[in-house]
């Protein structure tokens, strides 16, 4: 009989235990061990993370605003760029271009990458004209190529 007590006892306090201690989460699965390896001999960069998204120096929306690398003061050489009124001297602002003997507003700007065309209200020698002006920057920034004219007036960025 007393084992019987005994028996009915662990049995009816076996469901009135405290419920089990919450449990960390579980860890998370280990990405890096269920990605397959790459072939020996590729090049493979160490992480997967995309390509961070490059900032675009283009025209504006309103497509009247030179981009920031093609702003500046521009020569045929460093000579040029210190003498004063020299007539290779370009300057590009953001809204407007000067050359030796003419100057004005820029009307529109189109293009990417290297590539600009200006269209600009120009006066200049008692007169003011429309031209239009096409420009192809080089890689590092230091070279401006005038390619509106057949044989492109190269000038370098005065410093």
């Amino acid at each position: 009989m007393k084992r019987q007590l005994i028996l009915a006892l662990v049995i009816a306090t076996a469901g009135c235990s405290a419920p089990p201690a919450p449990s960390a989460p579980p860890a998370p699965a280990d990405t890096a061990a269920d990605t397959p390896s790459p072939p020996a001999g590729t090049d493979v960069p160490a992480t997967t993370h995309p390509a961070p998204t490059p900032v675009v120096d283009d025209v504006a929306a309103n497509g009247t605003t030179v981009p920031v690398r093609f702003r500046g003061e521009w020569a045929a050489d460093v000579a040029a760029c210190t003498s004063p009124g020299h007539e290779s001297q370009l300057r590009i602002d953001g809204d407007r271009i000067a050359f030796h003997e003419s100057s004005g507003e820029i009307l529109s700007v189109a293009g990417s990458g290297s590539g600009l065309t200006i269209v600009a209200k120009l006066t200049g020698e008692g007169e003011t004209r429309e031209a239009t002006y096409r420009f192809r920057l080089s890689e590092d920034g230091k070279t401006l190529t005038d390619t509106s004219s057949g044989m492109g007036m190269v000038r370098r960025r005065c410093e």
